[in-house]
């Protein structure tokens, strides 16, 4: 069943999801993956206290003994959101040696070599929703604060510091960070663009002149890229409080409504039970959520309908205002009808506020699922089929794939009735920023059990910037009464569950296999004590010590070599194009790969080595394949249609980027233009057009068989006052000079009785094509072919035709009978 949007900032479920919910083991969910809107920031943690020599160390007392977790208050002020902390501000292409610099007028700042001063000192912290501004170290005991702004006036190009509140627009200090993942920096680097400027349509963000801060053109160079630390303002969207369900208790008029006891049971419990939605709620949220409710009943839908759409949510609350309740005073409202033929057990709104139950309002799971996705959350993916590298490592790079693999920890895909994972609980508001923080040093920490009472000097999770603006996220969970009911040695009690997680306008978690290749698929996905991963987006190495009661013990270090440069792949090609194929020898193109990044190239003839290949030096065999940035690509002759030619280039950490160009590789063509009838009496001039460099022509005029004119110029004149009223052909062979390509047409044509041909009068500036005729005082003339089309729409003083100083540049007589008739 297709998806029928019912509000513009929520999705229903596709078909996989509602055959999913239809069957009654939560253990057989499967999902698509759903895109969503990123907003990218990074931030801050503590060095390292312990650092691990092995890549895969193995679990001992001396280890856990020796670890030192790192100390929580330095990851972020006590408020709920990081006001950032003071940094350099370095510009990727000036390298690490410069700094901004703020210039002793207070207001100009430019760049100068790195001395660690107060002026060399930058914090970015929020100023509006999704953007920043842009303060000094040096100015911060000042009465009034300044933030880096620009000018309204385009002609003044260069950022200045001015009053943080003041003249002017606070845009003008608005600053938005988003992530340059193209940039072959080490670590994550940013593009800063101004919310002023963009707001004036112009497509701009900082670079630089010389050595000074500029507004400059948009564009994807290392001089417009920053290293910078940006503030942790990840998107939440957060639910709190005591919250009210209206559960609108419907029927059909062929069919009785549901047994309303278990729905109830299983949506609200008892208010202390392990075995409902609220309980979960309760449990999951740290009781920071409760649901409570009212049931209205008796509420008749008519008729059952033949097809399966969301317009009952809106029907069922138009009935339960006419019974006196008006839904909007309530935070969500729920329904439950009788079984449909719909193939969904239910349907919800993400983020938003109602769910249908089909008959299924007795399965706590059901309730479960639906009001995550309420809460922002799509259907969850799996991250398998990674590579593993020669020291035992799991590496996290684009060889993983996105599946719909069952995430047997997030009800969201396949958990049933499982609490929600830790980054809905942070994306909710449930787990803090200190609770939840984000780490960008290396570091000892631990992870205490996921829905054990919080306290603010306990991590639940850990979120790690990736270079692609998502999270790689970290948690650890334990067995607990009712909802995570997890056998004594399952994995995922035993060892770190790994996520990849987009935060937006929605939450999306994908499941990180940690064990590819392995026998049980994600039913192993957690990282297990002494062994490692390697997250190539992050440049991270992620290790679990150990587990043991005080929870589980994670060291966070650098990929070796990490810190090199860091290349992205981008493969950079020719636009796509055609050439015409030659009559029997063979062509040769270059294609020029050499503006892409990489360490190696690798051009492949998508179609084989024939007709259509490559070829490793000039004369040699078509091959299929070449490893060189600029190839030969090569097309037999006689042979048409369409050649793909792919190139990939590989990057840091054996990232890879193809792109492909496709040849049209067309026939050699030429084409007569000529009327269908020419009049008797007068001579034509018969013109052809070629898809090639055409050199040598052969015309010929044929009555029948018998050939009654023949001319080798471009153009034909055939004199029709010779030859009788009758049907003929005129027949072309046209080559290039050197014979490699060679086309022929024919046209078929009338010589008719001499009429009075008349066609429009001239008019000066007219777009005439070739072959376009006009009349001038009793004469015809028709405009000639390219290259002279053009001339045909000139002023009139030069080419109109007959009277014009060059008009013969531009028109051809069509009628000589009458041009003699004037001379």
């Amino acid at each position: 069943m297709p998806r029928k949007p019912f509000f513009s900032d929520f999705f229903l479920h596709e078909k996989k999801h509602r055959r999913y919910l239809k069957n009654n083991s939560p253990a057989k969910m499967t999902y698509s993956l759903l895109a969503v809107m990123l907003v990218l920031t990074p931030v801050l943690s503590q060095a390292q206290t312990h650092k691990l020599t092995q890549s895969q160390p193995s679990l001992t007392p001396e280890m856990l003994s020796q670890q030192n977790d790192t100390v929580l208050s330095l990851f972020a002020s006590t408020s709920e959101e990081s006001e950032g902390q003071y940094g350099t501000i370095k510009n990727v292409a000036l390298g690490s040696d410069s700094c901004l610099t703020l210039q002793a007028d207070n207001s100009s700042v430019a760049f100068e070599s790195c001395q660690d001063t107060a002026r060399q000192h930058w914090k970015l912290s929020q100023i509006m929703t999704g953007y920043l501004k842009i303060t000094s170290q040096a100015l911060a005991g000042e009465a009034e604060e300044s933030c880096l702004a620009v000018n309204t006036s385009a002609a003044s190009p260069e950022p200045k510091m001015i009053a943080c509140v003041g003249s002017g627009y606070t845009s003008m200090r608005s600053w938005k960070a988003v992530i340059n993942a193209t940039s072959g920096a080490a670590g994550i680097v940013y593009t800063l663009a101004n919310k002023y400027r963009g707001d004036l349509g112009r497509a701009e963000v900082l670079g630089y002149n010389v050595n000074r801060l500029q507004m400059v053109a948009a564009a994807s160079s290392d001089d417009v890229t920053w290293q910078l630390t940006v503030p942790d303002i990840t998107q939440k969207r957060e639910v709190m409080g005591a919250k009210k369900i209206l559960l609108l208790h419907t029927h059909y008029s062929d069919a009785p409504a549901n047994d309303l006891a278990p729905i109830q049971t299983a949506l609200f419990g008892s208010g202390t039970d392990y075995s409902s939605l609220a309980g979960a709620v309760r449990v999951a949220s740290y009781g920071k959520v409760t649901l409570t409710g009212d049931t209205l009943s008796d509420i008749n839908l008519g008729p059952r309908p033949e097809a399966c759409s969301s317009s009952v949510v809106a029907q069922a609350k138009a009935l339960a205002r006419e019974k006196g309740v008006e839904p909007d005073n309530y935070d969500y409202t729920f329904i439950e009808i009788p079984a449909t033929s719909c193939n969904w057990s239910g349907l919800a709104q993400t983020p938003g506020n109602w769910i249908i139950g089909n008959a299924s309002g007795y399965k706590p799971w059901m309730w479960q699922h639906e009001f995550g996705h309420n809460l922002g959350a799509k259907h969850a993916t799996s991250l398998e089929n990674c590579t593993v590298n020669s020291d035992g490592i799991t590496q996290l790079d684009q060889q993983c794939k996105s599946t719909t693999a069952s995430d047997p920890s997030d009800t969201m895909n396949g958990g049933g009735s499982r609490l929600y994972p830790a980054p809905y609980l942070f994306y909710t508001g449930w787990l803090t920023n200190r609770q939840m923080p984000l780490v960008s040093q290396p570091g000892n920490y631990t992870l205490t059990p996921l829905f054990t009472a919080p306290k603010d000097d306990e991590l639940k999770g850990i979120r790690i910037l990736r270079r692609d603006g998502t999270y790689l996220t970290l948690e650890y969970r334990q067995p607990l009464k009712g909802f995570e009911t997890w056998a004594s040695d399952d994995p995922f009690v035993n060892g770190v569950i790994v996520r990849v997680i987009s935060f937006g306008g929605t939450i999306l978690n994908t499941l990180v296999d940690t064990t590819p290749g392995s026998a049980n698929g994600m039913k192993d996905a957690p990282l297990m004590p002494g062994k490692s991963i390697d997250d190539v987006l992050s440049g991270k190495r992620i290790t679990l010590i150990g587990v043991n009661a005080e929870g589980a013990h994670v060291h966070i270090d650098n990929i070796p070599g990490s810190n090199e440069q860091y290349v992205v792949p981008e493969a950079v090609i020719p636009d796509n194009f055609s050439i015409v194929a030659r009559h029997s020898d063979t062509t040769v193109r270059i294609l020029d790969g050499s503006k892409s990044t990489g360490s190696e190239f690798v051009w492949r003839s998508l179609g084989g080595a024939k007709p259509f290949g490559l070829q490793e030096a000039a004369g040699g065999s078509p091959i299929a394949e070449v490893r060189t940035s600029a190839a030969r690509a090569t097309f037999l002759g006689g042979y048409t249609g369409e050649a793909k030619y792919q190139l990939t280039v590989t990057g840091s950490h054996g990232m890879t980027d193809s792109k492909i160009v496709t040849v049209t590789v067309l026939p050699a063509k030429v084409e007569i233009s000529a009327p269908d009838t020419l009049a008797q009496g007068h001579v034509h001039t018969i013109n052809a057009q070629a898809n090639f460099e055409a050199a040598i022509w052969h015309w010929s005029l044929k009555s029948g068989e018998t050939v009654v004119a023949e001319s080798t110029q471009p153009a034909f004149e055939v004199e029709s006052q010779r030859y009788a009223v009758g049907t003929y052909q005129i027949e072309l062979e046209a080559s290039s000079a050197d014979g490699k390509y060679l086309a022929s047409a024919t046209k078929p044509v009338s010589i008719a009785e001499a009429g009075t041909p008349e066609y429009p009068g001239y008019v000066e500036g007219t777009n005439y094509a070739a072959g376009d005729r006009v009349t001038v005082a009793g004469m015809n003339y028709s405009c000639k072919p390219a290259p002279f089309t053009a001339w045909c729409a000139g002023a009139a003083w030069a080419y109109a035709p007959g009277t014009g100083s060059h008009w013969e540049e531009a028109w051809d007589v069509v009628d000589r009978s009458a041009l003699a008739l004037t001379e």
